[in-house]
């Protein structure tokens, strides 16, 4: 078996370990998201390797179970970047209620489904005749997520729009755990987790700007809302800063470059 690939079917199996006996679900949650990214990540460094149908079904799987923990993670996520925001308790209950609501749903339903999910998945993926990714794999994944990345970048210089800003997320995401697949050397790989966490929280504060314009009539969400788009705008400056310096450069130069770097070239 390939060793990347057997790398991230253990990763498979760590998340489903996680979910089956949670000592913290907060954590979990998040763990197991995290997860589901970079094996969608190492799932399109494998894309030449293993076809393109057998990408698009295994990537609409991983996809599909991360969507069933999104609503107890964005409602945890909405307390904290409230509380950063400084919101006034009234806010917070409102916002515990629903958190409260969401984990419910979670325990009785979600997090199960998301283990049958999983579970299902890695039988397959055990399955598989993983003989790549090879290096060929690679570096058309590497040049391909690179060059989604770069055109969301020019897009979001032009329309810097939400969802703008959320597909350019997404890519430098996926980039970034590319890189942790291929064990890049952590100097490369920070700046591009850096970003990525900027723009994670960009993100945070879009969703609590939604909030708070479904709540346009209340005293505290008005003055929440005010601080956020300050805080998402400062965010977004420093996301710009970050991304002009490391998306400046052609798709295949960015590929030779990680190719030298792990010992491809």
């Amino acid at each position: 078996m390939n060793p990347l690939a057997k790398t991230e079917i253990a990763r498979l199996d760590h998340l489903i370990a996680l979910l089956v006996d949670p000592t913290d679900l907060d954590v979990v949650v998040h763990t197991t998201r995290k997860g589901i990214k970079r094996l969608r990540a190492f799932l399109r460094l494998a894309r030449r390797s293993i076809g393109t149908t057998t990408y698009r079904i295994e990537n609409g799987a991983l996809r599909d179970t991360a969507r069933l923990l999104a609503p107890a993670r964005d409602a945890y996520v909405l307390i904290e970047t409230a509380r950063d925001l400084d919101a006034p308790d009234r806010v917070l209950l409102e916002f515990g209620e629903e958190y409260a609501a969401a984990m419910v749903v979670l325990e009785s339903v979600s997090r199960l489904e998301a283990v049958h999910h999983l579970e299902a998945i890695a039988r397959r993926w055990k399955l598989l005749v993983w003989h790549g990714p090879d290096a060929k794999s690679i570096g058309s994944g590497l040049t391909r997520t690179y060059r989604r990345g770069l055109v969301d970048f020019e897009t979001v210089l032009t329309t810097p729009t939400a969802s703008a800003f959320h597909s350019w997320r997404r890519r430098v995401k996926y980039l970034r755990y590319q890189l942790e697949v291929l064990d890049a050397p952590e100097e490369f790989l920070h700046p591009y987790a850096d970003l990525g966490d900027d723009l994670g929280l960009e993100h945070d504060q879009t969703v609590m700007l939604a909030v708070c314009e479904l709540h346009a009539n209340h005293d505290a969400c008005a003055s929440l809302g005010r601080r956020s788009f300050e805080r998402r705008r400062q965010l977004r400056a420093e996301a710009l800063e970050r991304g002009a310096t490391l998306f400046d450069q052609e798709p295949e130069s960015f590929r030779r470059t990680v190719e030298e770097m792990i010992g491809l070239r």
